[in-house]
């Protein structure tokens, strides 16, 4: 019996924590609605073919499952292996094709996909403090906007989750419980922080000219980096995460971006060659999973060595609602942080952007700075933590 495509569950689960200014997302949807019965079920079939013969999507969408029945994972990856030798290969294409049509039924209570849809339709992602519930959510929800509207996108999406997962095995404290920190919505993946809608709310892409070289500290799975090459001259990404660096690489050269050089380096000791226009630092003074702490100052002193004359220090803060104890993601001390950076910097303008998903992140403060020609022994402080985190716009027009 063929599989049917549970229409409105998955809309349903759409539906919860949608991002509106997704397109892909948009005509995820409206295909969905639009379609046949009989090409939403061909296409069921496809999906339930990627997800359920993937033991990196089996161990991402089915923890609990997999952690139970180690041996699952196992029996799909044989089924992989398998499928290259001539003598086994129509043996294993009607297991693969019979485990598939037994597991990907939703309507019965006691499948894999039933158990998921169900599972993602009710659970409440509050007080998931592991990221578990929303890693699970919005992996399921690219595959969905992918296979509907993105075909293009499946293989490169396919290659992310993949260094995802060995990130999760081989790297240790991985951001969003191993699901993407930054999103892009060009490749079909939702993240915790989307690119696109958090460069437009800080402003300052269509000020970007050609001509200009950008640095980014720090750039996580590159995907901020690329984007930002599409405005400016040439962008260096640092990241010390191997295997978010391939991912960067891989999208980029997916994506045909070649004016993008990431490079995998320790920022407390990676010495550069040259001088930058612009110098990205979000949320990167430390880092919450302790791969960088470095003492405030020598990294303020050390961005601004990396700044041209007159060059601009665009900084996004950790937590500001912190009680400023000086323990990694706390920047509830930003004031007294800003004692050191203004003499380095001058503040030009901040403002607070919100939190993307429905828990496990808070809005950041996101601060425009200019290279000051000289270091200052002294200054009056312009920032106030206090008023700063008041305000949802700019107080000015930093980039006019």
């Amino acid at each position: 019996m063929p599989l049917c495509f549970p229409r409105q569950t998955v809309l349903t689960i759409l539906s919860r924590f949608p991002r509106p200014a997704d397109t892909l997302e948009q005509k995820a949807r409206e295909y969905l609605q639009a379609i046949s019965a009989q090409e939403a079920d061909a296409l069921w079939e496809q999906l339930c073919m990627r997800v359920l013969l993937s033991p990196v999507y089996l161990e991402a969408l089915w923890p609990d499952v997999c952690a139970q029945h180690p041996n699952m994972q196992q029996l799909v990856k044989g089924l992989r292996e398998q499928l290259w030798v001539p003598a086994t290969m129509a043996q294993v294409e009607t297991s693969s094709a019979q485990w598939v049509l037994e597991q990907g039924d939703a309507d019965q209570p006691d499948t894999l996909m039933h158990q998921l849809l169900s599972y993602l339709s009710s659970a409440n992602p509050v007080g998931d403090s592991s990221f578990g519930f929303l890693a699970r959510y919005y992996t399921w929800r690219d595959l969905v906007v992918t296979q509907l509207v993105a075909p293009q996108r499946t293989e490169l999406l396919d290659r992310v989750f993949s260094l995802l997962d060995m990130q999760n095995k081989h790297w240790g404290k991985p951001y969003c419980g191993g699901y993407a920190y930054q999103g892009y919505a060009r490749i079909g993946l939702a993240g915790v922080k989307p690119t696109e809608v958090r460069l437009q709310a800080y402003g300052f892409t269509s000020w970007l000219k050609p001509a200009m070289s950008v640095l980014e500290i720090g750039c996580n799975n590159g995907f901020m980096a690329i984007e930002l090459a599409r405005h400016a001259g040439s962008v260096d990404a640092v990241e010390y995460n191997p295997f978010l660096v391939e991912i960067g690489r891989i999208t980029a050269e997916a994506l045909d971006q070649r004016n993008v050089h990431f490079e995998v380096a320790d920022f407390s000791s990676w010495a550069p060659l040259k001088r930058y226009d612009v110098v990205l630092s979000f949320a990167n003074h430390c880092t919450i999973d302790g791969n960088l702490s470095v003492e405030f100052e020598s990294f303020v002193a050390k961005l601004w060595h990396l700044t041209n004359e007159d060059g601009w220090l665009f900084f996004e803060s950790h937590n500001v609602f912190g009680p400023g104890a000086g323990t990694a993601g706390d920047d509830g001390d930003l004031d007294h942080k800003f004692d050191i950076m203004e003499r380095y910097f001058e503040l030009v303008d901040s403002k607070m952007t919100k939190a993307f998903v429905p828990s496990q992140d808070v809005d950041k403060l996101f601060v425009v700075l200019r290279r000051r020609s000289q270091v200052l022994p002294a200054v009056q402080r312009r920032m106030n933590l206090h008023e700063a985190r008041k305000h949802y716009s700019y107080q000015g027009q930093p980039f006019t």
